[in-house]
């Protein structure tokens, strides 16, 4: 997820952020938090001259008050807009959420008819960055496996135009990952070890519409 600054003039109209705002952006980002202890009015950051940025700093009085050097550059440089190039509109983001729930959906059920147990979908964008629903099901052999991710592989390349990408050879916990939707297959000794349902606990689960199959019990 990339991030950029885009610089312009301050005739134009800008979006300014409070250390709170910026904090919540770069937290989204999984970018770790912003120290807004300064409290600084206005996020001033030149990255197309990072090294005359270093050289004014190093020039500046140490001690002259944070606000009127963040104004000086202001005067010198325009302000500075911090947006993400992939940025969507509401509306946007649901549609894509619609999408790769459809996805998802379609995977379970093959997953399904190949005798998967215990089938679970998982929304878990708002707690990761990095895709949007996970599945997670378990089969009672490699070769079970190795079918089910055969079938989702082609389902995936045939109807929806997704390839994998990974290791998809069949471990005691494959992981095909597409992207915005990523497939977990467990044995079943590696999945009560690891215990995903347990450690998204806050993700939604989501109604899947078929009979989902048992849990193994022998």
């Amino acid at each position: 997820m990339e991030a950029c600054c885009s610089l312009v003039s301050p005739s134009l109209p800008c979006v300014s952020l409070a250390g709170n705002q910026i904090s919540g952006v770069l937290r989204q980002l999984g970018r770790g938090e912003f120290n807004s202890s300064l409290r600084p009015r206005k996020l001033y950051v030149s990255l197309r001259d990072s090294t005359m940025f270093t050289r004014m700093a190093l020039r500046s009085n140490v001690s002259e008050d944070a606000d009127d050097m963040y104004d000086d550059l202001f005067k010198k440089y325009g302000k500075v807009v911090f947006k993400r190039k992939d940025q969507k509109s509401p509306s946007e983001e649901a549609n894509d959420d619609a999408e790769s729930l459809s996805f998802a959906v379609a995977v379970a059920k093959v997953a399904n008819e190949v005798k998967a147990a215990d089938i679970r979908v998982l929304f878990v964008k708002p707690l990761v960055y990095w895709t949007r629903f996970f599945i997670i099901a378990t089969a009672f052999s490699r070769p079970q496996i190795d079918a089910i991710g055969s079938k989702i592989r082609d389902l995936a390349e045939k109807h929806y135009g997704k390839v994998v990408s990974g290791d998809t050879k069949p471990n005691t916990w494959t992981l095909l990952d597409f992207g915005d939707v990523v497939v977990h297959i467990f044995l079943p000794e590696q999945r009560d070890f690891y215990n995903l349902e347990e450690f998204y606990g806050n993700a939604t689960l989501i109604d899947l519409p078929f009979e989902n199959q048992p849990p193994f019990r022998s």
